[in-house]
């Protein structure tokens, strides 16, 4: 039997209830004896986690207070604190750790009696070392004590008040015979303690009372509830055999009629309890009528989905839209050969609605008026629809990959022949001789082979030794001049290319040459999709991800350089762009526009340089494909020209960082004091207004996109009430938005994207820093 039941709402008079207790110690007694264990159990269940908060709020009250010794009693305040928190404090710790081991279970209520002779002690300690008549309010603290005892700690009523009357008996000692304290005062806090102490005790003595009779009472109601579930399995059998004995039924008829009553209200409290758990579900569950198909119950995730007023309507013109049943609903199936409720059904099925995937399992129950009706439970599976389509992709493209190289490498040692010997044959063959170009032919099919081959390495994930710091921008421009973009100009003169190249893009660690062979598929494969001319976008920014997302695949958080190749032609359809990295397939014709592994090469240089793809089209307008490579902050060994740290080093000033990332935080620290400048973080908007509540600043660096309730916007102008003409930088991993622009409006100094460089977060703070308060903060963004 469960003895630590919840309270139970019930309009019972506590002066009707009868319970015997120990009139002292409030131990049950008599008939009640037997529960004395369970409560003690169940109190202690019921208090531990609260008695453990009290520890902690006694810790923190008992430590604030020690500000006011030093205030009141400076030339005390050592002594204070040392009973604060030498003696004090500690006690409450240790007693916080000793609560989580078995023994204290045993020896709890004694503990809390420890507590309150302990604290009360050292308020009487306290009244004693302070001079008076000041020291007299110390008493105060002393009534906190006991109160705290016989009210907020859960104490019981015997332990409580040996320990009050413990803690008043020292008080009143104190003042006799360690204080100067005159015989009138001694009577006035003797008489006021000892009342106070007598209600706290008549205080403690009703809560436990009132603590001890309501587990009775839950006692008693769950004997209660076991009889009343006996009597509900009971009831059929009445049932059948009051309907043997016609005669005794209809004498007992009213009273039958009542019970009937009562079982009702007991179904009907049990209907409630079961749309509770349904509501509960996140599954779309309904209930429909086999013969009508009219949805007779809905759960809140149902309603959420298809709306509120679903019920009473036709299932199939919900859900599908359709006029007919849907062609999956299994309906008659659900019964067995004898028309009862069979076997169930499960199945998976794309909703054309709304496009979600579901799990659907369906079976046939007796509704409660008797006729057969369809229970379904759908499921939401989509996320994990998505989740496997990504992973099959990846495992295909690892296992073609494998099968790709494998091959490559035989090939290779096959075309060492092919490409070698016709080498040799040349030098023999004079010129004009038609044997020559013969063997030309077959040395440049043997070329174009191993060029092959080597786009399989790559897709292998052998051919790349990503070690080196390079740069997209230069890696774009290389092939901007290339004689290949050339030869491909030659072939598509209506296509023309335009770059669009952040100037201050960061590095990344990679190879050059298959980074310059990705963009050549791209632009090669977007130039193909234009066959009557376009337009190609290339460009480049760094990129600060703060959460992943979700797309072609999911990009995790963190700082990238971002590759766009953008085009106008014809797009991919949605199926082919779902295997268009698979090696060798292609909509184009093979031996004549490609070999169909450009796009898996692009797959494998992205894998093997730690990136992510995100690919989107529309068929008709054009395709996008973005490219995420991880950033570097190491610097590609050549001359560059830079700006001296002079430039933009700061003079001391006091900068403060707003930002809820921890490593962004730290970033920006380490940087700003390299530049000289004085700087402190804080991790919202709500610590940045209360910091400069206290400590003014020269200029703020404020993230615009924060988790908390206000973001970069928000705290600005809260910022502002504060102090006007506030200086700030604004800082995000996202680009320039409305709310960037309203903060610059409002007096915000320069905008500069995240990831951002000393130079770029310098000269930000330079700009800032030297412009007149009376000037318009400037509108243009810091390169990034």
């Amino acid at each position: 039997m469960n003895l630590t039941l919840e309270k139970v709402d019930v309009a019972i008079p506590y002066s009707m209830l009868r319970v015997s207790l120990n009139p002292l110690t409030l131990a049950f007694t008599g008939n009640h004896q037997s529960l004395e264990q369970p409560f003690k159990q169940a109190y202690y269940n019921n208090s531990i986690d609260h008695v453990r908060r009290c520890k902690l709020y006694a810790v923190l009250f008992f430590s604030i207070f020690g500000i006011l010794d030093a205030y009141v009693f400076p030339e005390q305040k050592f002594q204070l604190w040392f009973i604060r928190y030498v003696l004090v404090c500690p006690v409450f710790l240790l007693g916080l750790i000793f609560s989580y081991t078995d023994t204290y279970r045993r020896l709890w209520q004694l503990v809390n009696g420890f507590y309150i002779i302990v604290t009360g002690f050292a308020y009487v300690a306290m009244v004693v070392i302070t001079p008076t008549p000041e020291s007299f309010f110390y008493g105060v603290g002393t009534i906190f004590c006991v109160f705290f005892g016989y009210t907020f700690i859960h104490a019981r009523f015997i332990t409580a008040s040996i320990a009050g009357l413990l803690v008043i008996g020292a008080y009143q000692a104190a003042m006799m015979w360690l204080m100067d304290a005159t015989g009138v005062i001694q009577l006035i806090f003797g008489a006021h303690f000892m009342g106070i102490n007598l209600l706290g005790m008549l205080i403690c003595y009703s809560i436990e009372t009132h603590h001890r009779k309501n587990f009775l009472l839950n006692f008693l109601l769950e004997q209660e509830k076991e009889k009343t579930e006996n009597t509900n399995r009971n009831l059929e059998k009445r049932v059948e055999e009051r309907t043997a004995a016609l005669q005794r039924i209809n004498r007992d008829l009213n009273k039958e009629i009542l019970e009937r009553k009562q079982a009702e209200g007991r179904v009907r409290a049990s209907h409630e309890q079961l749309a509770s758990i349904l509501d509960s579900i996140d599954a779309d569950i309904h209930v429909v009528d086999m013969e009508t198909h009219i949805i007779l119950l809905a759960n809140r995730h149902m309603k959420k989905t298809y709306g509120d007023n679903v019920a009473g309507k036709v299932c199939h013109k919900v859900t599908h839209e359709l006029d007919a049943p849907c062609h999956q609903c299994k309906g008659r199936l659900l019964l067995d050969e004898n028309g009862r409720p069979g076997q169930s059904y499960s199945w998976e099925d794309k909703n054309p609605v709304n496009g979600r995937w579901y799990i659907i399992s369906a079976r046939a129950i007796v509704w409660e008026d008797g006729r057969l009706v369809q229970l379904t439970v759908a499921t939401d599976i989509t996320a994990t629809k998505e989740m496997e389509a990504r992973l099959q992709r990846a495992q295909k493209m690892e296992a073609i990959g494998t099968l790709a190289g494998g091959v490559a490498h035989d090939l290779n040692n096959i075309l060492s022949g092919l490409v070698g010997y016709p080498e040799l044959l040349l030098m023999d063959i004079p010129e004009g001789s038609e044997m020559r170009i013969i063997v030309e032919t077959i040395k440049q099919s043997g070329e174009k082979a191993a060029a092959i081959v080597q786009d399989m390495l790559t897709l292998a994930r052998r051919g790349v030794a990503v070690t080196d710091v390079t740069g997209l921008n230069q890696v774009v421009q290389d092939y901007l001049g290339s004689p290949e973009l050339a030869r491909l100009k030659s072939f598509h003169p209506q296509v023309s290319i335009h770059s669009d190249l952040t100037p201050t893009l960061f590095n990344i660690v990679g190879s050059s040459v298959h980074l310059g062979k990705t963009v050549m598929n791209l632009v090669t494969n977007a130039a193909e999709a234009m066959p009557d001319g376009g337009q190609i976008t290339l460009s480049t920014q760094n990129c600060y991800v703060d959460r992943p997302m979700h797309g072609f695949e999911t990009v995790l958080e963190g700082e990238y350089v971002l590759l766009r190749v953008a085009d106008t032609g014809v797009g991919i359809s949605t199926q082919d762009l779902e295997r268009i990295f698979e090696p060798f397939y292609t909509k184009k014709k093979m031996g004549r526009s490609g070999t169909g592994l450009g796009m898996a090469v692009v797959w494998g240089t992205v894998k093997d340089h730690s990136g992510f793809i995100d690919a989107r089209s529309i068929e008709g307008q054009g395709t996008v494909f973005d490219l995420y490579f991880p950033i570097t902050r190491q610097n590609i060994k050549m001359d560059a020209e830079e700006l001296p740290i002079d430039r933009y080093r700061g003079a001391g000033e006091s900068v403060l960082v707003v930002d809820d990332i921890k490593e962004q935080r730290d970033l920006a620290t380490f940087m700003l004091k390299r530049l000289g400048y004085q700087v402190d973080t804080v991790v919202s908007g709500v610590e940045a207004v209360k910091y400069i509540r206290k400590t003014p600043v020269d200029i703020l660096v404020l993230d615009m996109i924060m988790e908390s309730d206000m973001d970069g916007l928000d705290t600005y102008r809260q910022i502002l009430a504060i102090s006007p003409g506030q200086k700030a930088v604004i800082a995000s991993g996202f680009s320039e938005s409305e709310r960037v622009l309203e903060a610059q409006r409002l007096g915000a100094g320069p905008y500069i994207k995240k990831p951002y460089r000393m130079e770029q977060i310098g000269m930000a703070l330079r700009e800032q820093l030297a412009a007149a308060s009376t000037d318009e903060p400037p509108d243009s963004p810091v390169n990034d």
